[in-house]
């Protein structure tokens, strides 16, 4: 299949799941009338299509989400949605049913080897690790990435990559994809030693994002994805020729070791070869 633009996606995947090269910013609770000038000025500059190098201060979290929300827009042949269910968990019934979210990514343009991922180095990763390392070694295209919050699918219960695969297989069907399951890549994060929810996010949560999906704005799914975040994290830069690269991430004090249990998606419509694209990221990362 022939694209219209190479689409690339870059990943850095860590021991639950995801991480790329992403700043935190952070929002202060007080903002005086000079700070408030410069922070307009730096959204004039760039018609605030794209976030800043160097973010500016916000006065409230509703400033600052309007500012991501104005960033956010995805590159060419992105598309996403997100939606959310509950679960009982085996492990903890007596909590009983409790939230959970999954956010779906979808090439709208194809399948593509463009790709690159960099995993943790711990010696007990997740099971979507497993199989996003699996995916990467045997040189599987993607077309879709699945990404739920609230259980990590570490040390789970159960065979927690036949879970994984059950997902992809459900966001393979919904989307109709031609490559099957093996170029859906799944993510997960939240508590560790808890059976992934995989019926619930396969026959209620995933084909409602999929109901839900657009192809104008990253942010919902930079929203979704949090954990214990207090705000989204969400990058974006358009370069001159017209390429844009966009990024989401989550994590809230999860950098060390490694990277830790972190997760990043970076998203462009940039023509850059496979070999190529993973000798970067790889360089961000290490």
């Amino acid at each position: 299949m022939k694209f219209a633009r190479n689409v690339a996606l870059v990943l850095a995947v860590v021991s639950s799941s995801c991480v790329g090269a992403f700043s935190t910013s952070r929002i202060n609770n007080a903002m005086n009338k000079a700070s408030s000038n410069a922070a307009t000025m730096l959204r004039e500059t760039n018609g605030g299509l794209d976030t800043d190098l160097i973010l500016p201060s916000f006065s409230t979290k509703e400033e600052y989400i309007s500012y991501l929300k104005k960033a956010g827009a995805l590159p060419d042949g992105f598309a996403l949605g997100t939606a959310k269910g509950t679960f009982v968990s085996v492990e903890a019934p007596a909590m009983g049913p409790l939230p959970i979210k999954a956010t779906v990514i979808h090439l709208t343009e194809g399948p593509t080897d463009s790709w690159a991922a960099v995993f943790t180095s711990n010696r007990f990763p997740g099971c979507p690790i497993k199989v996003g390392k699996d995916r990467l070694a045997k040189g599987h295209p993607l077309q879709a990435l699945v990404i739920n919050n609230k259980v990590s699918n570490v040390c789970p219960g159960g065979d927690g990559v036949a879970a994984a695969e059950s997902v992809c297989a459900a966001v393979a069907e919904g989307l109709n994809l031609p490559g099957g399951a093996n170029t859906v890549l799944p993510s997960s994060t939240g508590v560790i030693g808890w059976r992934l929810p995989a019926k619930e996010l396969a026959e209620d949560v995933v084909p409602k994002a999929i109901e839900a999906i657009q192809a104008d704005s990253a942010f919902a799914a930079a929203e979704a994805i949090m954990t214990t975040d207090r705000y989204p994290k969400l990058r974006s830069k358009t370069l001159s020729n017209g390429v844009r690269v966009v990024g989401v991430a989550k994590g809230a004090g999860m950098i060390e070791p490694n990277m830790a249990t972190m997760l990043g998606y970076i998203m462009t419509d940039a023509t850059i070869e496979k070999s190529k694209l993973q000798t970067m990221l790889s360089a961000a990362c290490n």
